[in-house]
C-alpha cells in the first residue's frame, strides 16, 4: 500500500514548517533511507531533472552532512549542517544551512519516526531563525520537491522490502553477550540475555541507538556460537557477561523476513539461493536484526526481521 495522500505541510508557529508523511515500511528501514548516503541519493532529488552528485553523512552527534544537487542550466544547490541528536530509529536533530540565498540563516530540523501496524509516520519540523526565513522557504515551492522525493522514497522502500540489496554498512558499536550453546537452548537464553544487556545499559545511562540484533559467528548443526547485541552510542564498562564490541564497516547483502520466527530458516534458505544465483560469496557469519517482534506486535504476521550476510571480496 502507498500513502501519497498522507503528505501534509503545516505552519504550527510563526517560525516553523512541519512536514508529515506515512510509509508502508518498518521505521528502521525508513530511518536508514534518511541516513545512509547510498539510499538518500536515490530519492532526495526534488523535481525531475535533478541529480545529487554529493551526499556525505557522518551520522553521529557533532558529525557533519553535506548535500549538493545539480541540474543542467541551473546553478548547483548545496546545503549542510551538523547533527545534534541521533537516536536510531527514533529521532534525528540537525542544523541546516544552504550555501546561497535559498533562504537566509540557519535552521534546526527535527525528524521523528513512529511505527504502528507496519506503517511508519515521518514528521519533519524545521525551526527557522525568523518568520521571514520561514516564509521565504515556504514560498520557494519546497513542498513540490519534497512530495516528489517522498514518492520516490516510497517506491524505494517497497523495492527494498521485495528484493535483497547490496549495501555498505557503517561501523557499529554495541553492548554484547557472547554465547556458545546447544542449538535447542536458543529460545531460552535470548530473553534473559537481552534483559541483562538492557539493565547494564540503563545503569550506565548509555543511549541505545537501534533495535537489538544477533551476530552468528559460525553455524554448526548442533550448536550456536553467537552474540546478543544492542547498538549503543558510547562504550559500556564491562559488567558480568556484558562487554562492548566494535563491529567493523562492511559490504553486505540484506533482505527482510515478514512473519513468525518459525519461517526464518526458510527465509535464510531463499536468501542463500539468491546469493548463489547472483554469484555472491557470503562470509561465514550472519546477522539477524529484530525490527518488529512480539514485544511490539502481538500478531506474528506483523513481525519483521532483517537478514544480513557480509560478503567476501569477489
Amino acid at each position: 500500500m502507498f500513502y501519497p495522500d498522507t503528505f501534509q505541510i503545516a505552519t504550527p508557529t510563526d517560525r516553523e514548517i512541519e512536514i508529515v508523511r506515512d510509509f508502508a515500511a518498518p521505521r528502521q528501514l525508513v530511518f536508514d533511507a534518511f541516513t545512509q548516503p547510498e539510499l538518500v541519493r536515490r530519492w532526495l532529488l526534488g523535481p525531475p531533472g535533478w541529480t545529487m552528485p554529493v551526499c556525505e553523512i557522518d551520522l553521529r552527534v557533532g558529525g557533519a552532512y553535506r548535500y549538493v544537487w545539480h541540474k543542467d542550466g541551473v546553478p548547483d544547490m548545496g546545503m549542510g549542517g551538523h547533527f545534534r541528536q541521533v537516536e536510531s530509529p527514533v529521532i534525528i536533530v540537525a542544523t541546516e544551512k544552504f550555501d546561497d540565498s535559498w533562504y537566509p540563516g540557519e535552521a534546526l530540523t527535527t525528524t521523528t519516526f513512529t511505527e504502528s501496524n507496519g506503517v511508519t509516520k515521518t514528521t519533519i519540523t524545521v525551526l527557522y531563525e525568523s518568520k521571514q526565513a520561514r516564509d521565504t522557504a515556504r514560498a520557494s515551492g519546497m513542498e513540490h520537491g519534497m512530495a516528489a522525493g517522498y514518492n520516490r522514497l516510497e517506491q524505494l522502500l517497497s523495492d527494498t522490502l521485495a528484493t535483497p540489496q547490496i549495501i555498505q554498512i557503517p561501523a557499529q558499536l554495541a553492548a554484547i553477550i557472547h554465547l556458545t550453546i546447544p542449538r535447542n537452548q536458543i529460545q531460552s537464553v535470548m530473553g534473559p540475555g537481552i534483559g541483562e544487556i538492557m539493565t547494564a545499559i540503563k545503569s550506565q545511562s548509555i543511549v541505545k541507538t537501534g533495535p537489538w540484533f544477533t551476530h552468528h559467528r559460525t553455524m554448526q548443526p548442533g550448536s550456536f556460537d553467537f552474540e546478543i547485541c544492542v547498538p549503543i552510542a558510547t562504550p559500556i564498562v564491562a559488567v558480568g557477561r556484558v562487554v562492548s564490541q566494535q563491529f567493523p564497516a562492511l559490504k553486505a547483502a540484506r533482505t527482510f523476513h515478514n512473519g513468525s520466527y518459525e519461517g526464518l530458516a526458510a527465509a535464510w534458505g531463499d536468501f542463500g539461493q539468491w546469493l548463489n544465483a547472483n554469484g555472491l560469496t557470503p562470509a561465514p557469519d550472519l546477522y539477524e536484526c529484530y525490527l518488529t517482534g512480539p514485544d511490539s506486535a502481538p500478531n506474528p504476521a506483523a513481525w519483521r526481521t532483517q537478514l544480513t550476510r557480509p560478503l567476501l571480496d569477489q
